[in-house]
């Protein structure tokens, strides 16, 4: 549990330093890019402004446009264009039939400056376009671009260094975020493991007293006592057989948290195991009207067959305690994916689907329409504590065709 709690806390960390990175930096990005597009229009405008307020003359020779290449400006190209759109001076000699738009010049010819970004064989351009005029009278267009090759490469770098920082700091931020995770949930777990170690000395200790208790009523029962005494002894008893049966839980789940993982030699086969537990468990299934549909095939896995009964016994006792009387059972083993399993379905009401996910929690108890019976809550949690320490998993799913299913993976043996 603490582990899953630190995972979770680790995630929560990382993505939220993760969500951090991407606005700050989405919000470089497009302010270095803004920046960028603000110089390229800055310095194409300055030139285009700088040309418009000089003398040019149009005649049928051409223009006298000329201009001087320096600092930022150096690489600006102008086009200077007639009232009728003919192209009267090229002073930087580029080809303006690739890429200058017809719409944009005519435009600037009649009074409307315009700006507009145009594409050509792989290459983008930003142009700006606007009128000349000469006493009062328009005298054609004058046109400024600039190739968007540098500013698309400063942009590649910089997405490429945001990118690699963005790495390094989900990196970072999924260490920092355990180391963080590790020392919040310390006190947690240090409070974990000493309520760990009192239910299981404190379940220990009450082995004993329940046995005398049990054992002490049982003794009674076989005197002759009035009706009123022998049925309060008969609760005495039973109660008593409940308590022992949680202690016995209990001490199991403490004992498996504290042992380390079992050893991979052993082997059995699921299918063996599954039949031997359902001919022991039949009169509990015949008493509760259960009729079981068996699908059994070899399924080798790496446990021992004693813990392989233990899973199917708690799968079974949870089916019989938490179904109304009569309702069918299904249990199927096999080998599937690399894995052996065991699959217990009953086709009784099924469970909620918020309950399932903490359905192998500890004293985890549904609604009462899924368990008219009684149970201790710790029935699946064994399950799970058990299939875990063999290298395995257990899921729980609503089955389409009702009930609930369990299914348990277990590592395939040779």
């Amino acid at each position: 549990m603490i582990r899953r709690a630190r995972l979770r806390l680790t995630v929560w960390y990382a993505g939220v330093f993760v969500v951090m990175l991407v606005v700050l930096g989405g919000a470089a990005y497009l302010t270095m890019r803004r920046s960028l597009e603000a110089e390229v229009d800055r310095g194409v405008r300055t030139v285009v402004d700088g040309m418009r307020s000089t003398e040019i003359e149009l005649n049928d020779r051409g223009s006298s446009a000329e201009r001087e290449y320096h600092g930022e400006t150096a690489d600006v190209f102008v086009l200077i264009v007639r009232p009728d759109g003919r192209l009267a001076a090229n002073p930087n000699r580029v080809e303006p039939d690739h890429f200058l738009p017809p719409a944009l010049v005519q435009a600037a010819i009649a009074g409307r400056p315009g700006w507009a970004t145009v594409h050509d064989d792989h290459e983008s351009f930003r142009l700006y376009a606007a009128p000349l005029t000469r006493r009062g009278a328009p005298a054609g267009a004058i046109v400024g671009g600039r190739s968007l090759s540098a500013h698309e490469r400063d942009l590649t770098a910089l997405l490429v260094i945001l990118g690699a920082l963005g790495v390094m700091g989900t990196a970072m931020a999924v260490g920092g975020g355990y180391l963080l995770a590790g020392r919040a949930l310390r006190p947690i777990g240090l409070a974990y493991e000493r309520q760990r170690r009192f239910v299981g000395d404190a379940s220990h200790e009450l082995r004993s007293p329940l046995a005398v208790i049990r054992a002490s009523s049982e003794l009674l029962l076989r005197e002759s006592l009035p009706p009123a005494q022998r049925e309060s002894v008969e609760e005495i008893r039973d109660t008593s057989t409940e308590a022992a049966a949680l202690v016995d839980d209990l001490l199991t789940l403490a004992r498996l948290d504290h042992e380390p993982p079992a050893a991979t030699g052993e082997r059995t086969d699921l299918a063996n195991s599954a039949g031997e537990v359902l001919r022991q468990m039949q009169p509990l299934l015949d008493a509760h009207g259960t009729a079981v549909v068996t699908q059994l095939e070899a399924a080798p896995a790496r446990c021992s067959d004693l813990d392989a009964r233990r899973v199917l016994r708690a799968l079974i006792e949870n089916v019989i305690a938490h179904t109304p009387p009569g309702t069918a059972l299904e249990v199927a083993s096999g080998v599937a994916g690399g894995w052996a399993m065991l699959r217990v379905r009953d086709h009784g009401a099924g469970v909620p689907g918020p309950a399932l996910d903490t359905l192998f929690e500890r004293f985890t108890r549904v609604d009462r329409a899924r368990t008219p019976g009684s149970g201790s809550g710790l029935g699946l949690a064994i399950v799970f504590a058990l299939v875990r320490r063999r290298g395995g998993h257990v899921d729980a799913r609503n089955h389409p065709g009702g009930g609930l299913e369990v299914e348990v993976r277990l590592p395939v043996a040779p």
